[in-house]
């Protein structure tokens, strides 16, 4: 006699908060891959905006450079062909001779300065136009990645968003939602990386935006580039760029105001995510994710801790 089936075994069901740490890695490193593109595209609309003036320059000056050439070719063969012989031939003296030789000697010598400088304008208008067309093309290319990009990161941020939806109240608590849980003093060293600091410390409580530059919401590579601002240091805007300033740092050697950066757990620094600024010993103030302020938390972040980078001093 044959037994019967037992019931189904229960699926398990995924850590909400595991889930929502997943989906927060994969959406801001998406995010700064959208500003990345969105950098690329303006920098190509800026480089064809450039090549356009200069084609446009290049051209005005072939065309006036050919009048000049048409001009001079039209005088060449007027009258009797100017040529040493018509020349003596319709000279009444000698030094009517001489003057006549004089301007063909003129008129040749302009004629084939004329002449180099149009040949010279052709090519740089022909060199303009071969840039020009190289620059649209690379917008094109960057505007297509830059759309496909938006889609990828639009539909990570909606499953996140039904992530957030998931977690229960104390969960949402333990990481952060609707409160800053660090209100502590924190200094640094004398000069721009405690400005810096102090900026970023200042922003406390405010909201986490993707793309955001401040100054009322933040995503995290913008909150650190507009603390560093605040401090009279430009930063790149995103944060696998932000990890190439500065040295390098040892984590036993962190320094308030230093920036420390997350990556997929790979250890490869092209897959950065995330990036802090250091605080004291075990501590950071960053923008986190979707649904968390900025706030002072632990420096273990989402455990992928790749290096960290001083930028001054």
């Amino acid at each position: 006699m044959g037994s019967s089936p037992g019931p189904a075994a229960a699926q398990p069901v995924a850590d909400p908060v595991k889930q929502y740490e997943e989906l927060s890695q994969q959406a801001e490193k998406l995010n700064d891959d959208v500003l990345k593109a969105q950098e690329n595209l303006d920098a190509r609309k800026t480089e064809l905006t450039k090549v356009g003036a200069e084609l446009e320059q290049a051209k005005q000056a072939e065309e006036q450079l050919r009048g000049q050439v048409d001009v001079l070719t039209e005088a060449t063969f007027q009258g009797a062909r100017f040529n040493g012989l018509s020349a003596m031939l319709v000279s009444d003296s000698q030094q009517d001779f001489l003057n006549r030789m004089s301007a063909l000697e003129m008129l040749a010598s302009d004629n084939a300065e004329s002449m180099n400088k149009l040949s010279v304008a052709v090519a740089q208008a022909t060199d303009a136009q071969q840039r020009a067309e190289k620059a649209a093309s690379e917008a094109a290319t960057f505007s297509d990645d830059l759309k496909k990009r938006k889609s990828e990161m639009d539909g990570r941020i909606t499953e996140l968003r039904k992530a957030v939806g998931n977690l229960s109240s104390t969960q949402k608590a333990g990481l952060g939602f609707g409160q800053v849980k660090d209100t502590g003093t924190y200094l640094g060293p004398p000069g721009a990386a405690n400005t810096a600091l102090q900026a970023a410390l200042s922003k406390r409580g405010a909201q986490y935006q993707w793309g955001g530059n401040g100054p009322n919401a933040f995503d995290c590579s913008g909150l650190t580039k507009w603390a560093y601002a605040a401090a009279g240091v430009t930063l790149p805007r995103v944060a696998v760029d932000q990890y190439r300033v500065g040295r390098p740092v040892a984590q036993n050697e962190l320094q308030p105001g230093d920036l420390v950066f997350y990556d997929d757990g790979s250890g490869n620094p092209a897959m950065i995510h995330h990036v802090a600024m250091f605080v004291s010993e075990g501590k950071m103030v960053d923008a986190p994710t979707e649904g968390q302020l900025v706030d002072v938390r632990s420096l273990r972040g989402d455990g992928h801790y790749i290096g960290a980078r001083r930028i001054v001093g």
